[in-house]
């Protein structure tokens, strides 16, 4: 795969991957112990502690948009290096906390820096069209890989060397990545006489008047609502309802992310090369649809086990695509703003699907289900229906479907 990318792609997508994944490592390995050891804080009660964990994505949704729109206006790499040097601070300010209140600020200040739309946009920026999906596949992938990492390792490194060397260890890293795009990414080289759309605050009304925007927008706010959600009410089920140990349930979760990672890499090749992105992408709807069905029919631990590995294929079919189709129908000058949104979109379905997957621990399974199959039929009713005006104005070529 390596061969269809230039150097200067390889060497772009490789370092925007690291940096991705380290960001997300800072999230998936302290998602899993940090509960239990805010607990231990001085002043902690159970909404702090509920604030300490949630801040972070709220102001990473609160601040995407902003970041995104001064990306456009002063270039990817100056936004990136600010964000990334703020959550190095945050992550070091997590470690030394020592009383809950602190351990608030900690958290605000990892999630001030919120680069990822920047960062997506950046390496849109630096690769050419015809390989943007695979570069987008390989950012996807590293995030599968962290999660499974991160739900696998984290309860063993907390016990080793506690919690708050897991913050000194993100920091550490992101430190590394910091530096590595700094020195070693360029620029995307556009001037400002160059621009067919000036940065102005009239291209908010631009995006949030167009039916692509809204539609992607709205595919990946209801993706992550379906991964908090099911991850609420999952692991939930394997502990109190099946008596399947924490320690063990990476048994579950790894092997579904490396079967749904080999799917990805294929499928991403043939949305990119022969034009099948409504395919790859319906399929990935309906993958999600049948996890719920399996849990349905086949019902107790196996119909969990099978909800987990269906999701995963379908969340890896459509971790790639929705940002690559994002960035080919948005104009360049638009990217940061418009991924922006995107990402505010994200953390707002992620947020979102943990009140979902509350209210299912609170009135049961069925909640859940029935909600989950009637959404995944209207969303790949309307993912055909866009496609087909997509393909009838000629933005995506022709599709056989």
């Amino acid at each position: 795969m390596h061969k269809e990318f230039t150097s200067q792609e390889i060497k772009a997508v490789l370092g925007i991957t690291f940096a991705v994944a380290v960001r997300m490592l800072g999230l998936f390995l302290l998602l899993p112990v940090l509960s239990p050891y805010l607990k231990t804080l001085e002043g902690a009660s159970p909404q702090l502690i509920g604030l300490a964990i949630g801040i972070y994505g709220f102001a990473q949704a609160f601040l995407q948009i902003p970041f995104g729109y001064l990306s456009d206006k002063y270039g990817r790499k100056p936004i990136i290096v600010f964000g990334m040097i703020t959550y190095i601070i945050g992550s070091l300010m997590g470690g030394l906390a020592t009383n809950i209140w602190s351990m608030v600020v900690a958290r605000f200040v990892q999630g001030f820096g919120a680069v990822s739309s920047a960062m997506i946009a950046l390496a849109a920026d630096l690769t050419r069209e015809e390989v943007r999906t695979r570069a987008f596949a390989h950012i996807g992938a590293s995030i599968g890989i962290v999660f499974a990492l991160s739900i696998t390792l984290a309860p063993v490194l907390a016990g080793y060397i506690g919690v708050p060397s897991l913050f000194f260890l993100t920091a550490f890293l992101s430190l590394l990545a910091t530096l590595y795009l700094a020195f070693f990414i360029p620029e995307p080289k556009v001037h400002a006489q160059d621009r067919e759309i000036k940065p102005s605050l009239r291209n908010f009304a631009i995006l949030l008047t167009d039916k692509n925007q809204l539609m992607l927008n709205f595919s990946i706010g209801i993706l992550h609502a379906f991964l908090v959600s099911i991850f609420t009410v999952i692991p939930y089920e394997f502990v109190y309802t099946y008596d399947f140990p924490k320690p063990k349930h990476w048994e579950v979760y790894l092997p579904a992310v490396l079967i749904s990672l080999m799917i990805m890499v294929p499928s991403t090749i043939v949305a990119e090369k022969r034009g099948k992105f409504r395919e790859v992408f319906i399929l990935g709807i309906l993958s999600i649809l049948v996890g719920f069905l399996f849990h349905d029919l086949v019902k107790g631990f196996w119909g969990s086990v099978l909800l987990v590995l269906f999701f995963f294929i379908g969340f890896h079919l459509l971790e790639p695509i929705i940002p690559s189709l994002l960035t080919k129908l948005t104009h360049k000058d638009l990217r940061g703003l418009s991924l922006g949104f995107f990402n505010t979109n994200q953390f707002l379905g992620a947020f979102l699907g943990g009140l979902w997957g509350g209210l299912t621990l609170k009135y049961g399974i069925q909640y859940l289900l029935v909600s989950a199959v009637i959404v995944c039929v209207l969303w790949s009713v309307f993912t055909y229906l866009w496609f087909s005006s997509l393909y009838s104005e000629g933005k995506l070529g022709n599709s056989s479907l």
